[in-house]
């Protein structure tokens, strides 16, 4: 018995390293991983139509940050992906995309295609990240991923890295493939994406793209992005800085929780949103006795007029220009059976909205 134990396990040790040797070596030296791709409209030539044009970025492999950029045309990404092709010398897989941008062009003309698309290619992962590209001139895309940036990584790499840190502590709210898919198909939401821009040697957010269904109509500016954030959903930030009667201060460590309240009367809504934020005063700009309870609490109301006050704003810009970015057609939805979208969609400009945050803030922190 024991013999035959020892036979099997030869035979079994035999044959895995018949196996092993036999398996081909990684093929990742042979192929051109697309890491990023910009997605643009370019005319075309033969007619008034316009067609698509994408630009990829792939890593040169054992070149540090050193990149391939390619660019192709077609009048659908499958025939962008089989033209451009025929100028790399390997060839492209997508299946290692971190990002995908779109231009700022594309998107007033409506994603609905391209977003389709990417959605039904499972090669590419839900954890995509993806945002517009500022700017309207010419070959946007390949200016960008084609840049010498203060960076040890690949742009695509680099652009990752920017996004995510800024979604886990900074302004930019949570967001991924899987999650625009989630928001571009909810009755009653609309999508947003970060907006972002070249400067010499690096890339920035510099506000969040507003849609009304698939076309982009406005955006969130930069002084606004942390309200934006507050209203969406849980999040941390690193820091804010407010003007107070006591001056300039800056919260850190702030942690904000916003809650929905519907309110529903002859088939009409009315919003109540309340977000709960807590943080520390970091720093003030003039000399400040914070042991005074009551010098705390002026910066509190003062921090909390001027939310109240900004969030009510924002809220209204996002009505005027029809994009219902925080949901509030899905929440009635779920308080009102008989909804349509279409109906929602007239009434939701004048949908009464009422923003009220209530702050907690200790003194700790550094006092200038």
């Amino acid at each position: 018995m024991e013999n035959i134990k020892k036979q099997v396990i030869f035979l079994f040790s035999f044959c895995l390293l018949f196996t092993t040797a036999c398996v081909p070596k990684s093929i990742i030296d042979d192929i051109s991983l697309i890491q990023g791709a910009v997605f643009d409209v370019a005319p075309n030539t033969d007619s008034n139509r316009e067609r698509l044009k994408v630009t990829y970025v792939c890593p040169i492999q054992r070149k540090g940050n050193k990149v391939q950029v390619l660019q192709g045309y077609g009048n659908t990404i499958k025939q962008v992906k089989t033209t451009t092709s025929l100028e790399s010398g390997q060839p492209l897989a997508s299946g290692q995309i971190r990002v995908t941008l779109f231009t700022e062009k594309l998107a007033k003309k409506g994603l609905s295609g391209v977003f389709d698309t990417l959605l039904r290619d499972v090669n590419i992962g839900n954890l995509v990240y993806v945002g517009i590209l500022e700017g309207g001139g010419n070959d946007e895309g390949e200016k960008l991923l084609s840049g010498k940036y203060n960076t040890a990584s690949n742009v695509a790499i680099y652009l990752k890295k920017m996004l995510e840190q800024n979604m886990k502590t900074g302004v930019v709210p949570n967001d991924n493939l899987y999650m625009q898919t989630f928001r571009y198909y909810r009755d009653g939401q609309d999508t947003y994406m970060p907006i972002l821009k070249k400067k010499k040697k690096s890339i920035k957010v510099t506000s969040m793209a507003l849609f009304k269904q698939d076309k982009y109509v406005g955006k969130v500016e930069e002084k606004d992005m942390f309200l934006f954030k507050t209203l969406l959903d849980k999040s941390q930030m690193e820091s804010h800085e407010f003007k107070t009667q006591l001056g300039y201060t800056i919260i850190n460590n702030i942690r904000s929780s916003p809650s929905y309240h519907v309110y529903v009367q002859g088939g009409k809504p009315s919003f109540v949103i309340h977000v709960k934020m807590a943080a520390r005063i970091q720093e003030i700009s003039k000399h400040t006795n914070l042991e005074n309870k009551k010098n705390v609490e002026k910066i509190r109301k003062d921090i909390e007029k001027s939310l109240n006050a900004d969030g009510a704003k924002l809220v209204k810009k996002l009505q005027s220009l029809g994009a219902d970015s925080l949901a509030l057609g899905a929440r009635f939805k779920q308080h009102y059976k008989p909804f349509k979208l279409k109906e929602w969609r007239k009434m939701y400009k004048d949908v009464p909205v009422k923003v009220k945050y209530t702050v907690d803030i200790t003194n700790s922190g550094v006092i200038e």
